[in-house]
C-alpha cells in the first residue's frame, strides 16, 4: 500500500511541474508579444511621424526614441509624458 501512495505521490508532483512550465512558456509568450508591439519614435519629430521597432537613438538629432502609446502619445526615457 506504501508503494502505491509513493507512485500516486510521485505522478501527481510530475504533473503539477509540467502544468507550471506550459504557465510559465505562456506567460514568457504573452511578455514577448507585448514588448514586440511598442513603438518608438524621435521625440522631437525630426523625421516626422517614422516610427522603429526597437529603442535607440534618432539618427538625426541622437536623442533618445521615446515609446509610442496607442493614444498617439508618447514617453521618453525617464516616463515623462510628451505631446505629439
Amino acid at each position: 500500500m506504501k508503494k502505491v501512495i509513493l507512485v500516486f505521490a510521485m505522478v501527481a508532483s510530475l504533473a503539477a511541474c509540467s502544468s507550471s512550465e506550459k504557465e510559465t512558456a505562456a506567460t514568457e509568450d504573452t511578455a514577448t508579444a507585448v514588448m514586440a508591439e511598442e513603438v518608438y519614435a524621435c521625440p522631437m519629430h525630426c523625421e516626422g511621424d517614422k516610427t522603429y521597432t526597437e529603442a535607440g537613438k534618432c539618427p538625426v538629432c541622437k536623442m533618445d526614441l521615446a515609446v509610442v502609446e496607442k493614444d498617439g502619445t508618447s514617453h521618453d526615457a525617464e516616463g515623462m509624458h510628451m505631446e505629439h
